[in-house]
């Protein structure tokens, strides 16, 4: 494994929260967006890649900006608490 590089082992931390709180999002009493659903499983099968690599040893390097915008992500997915449809709300047509 590849521990010794802060920019890997901070691209995988990342990964793994935005991971595990969209796995964890739950509305009680919600309605259910199909689209939402589905852009947020997408998004778990992309950023869930990153940790299992990370643990196969099949992941050798990363680009500081990758590292950044995974950050940018991470903030923005903890900042509406899990709900994909929060954050592309602007995304969504009226």
């Amino acid at each position: 494994m590849v521990t010794s590089d802060p920019l890997v082992l901070t691209n995988v931390v990342t990964s793994t929260a935005i991971v595990l709180r969209l796995m964890m999002f739950r509305k009680p009493g919600g309605r259910h967006n199909w689209w939402a659903s589905w852009l947020a499983y997408l998004i778990i099968l992309a950023y869930a890649t990153v940790p299992f690599r990370f643990m196969f040893d099949f992941y050798f390097h990363v680009h500081w900006a990758t590292v950044l915008m995974n950050l940018i992500i991470c903030a923005a997915v903890f900042a509406a608490r899990g709900n994909v449809a929060r954050i592309f709300h602007v995304l969504r047509p009226e």
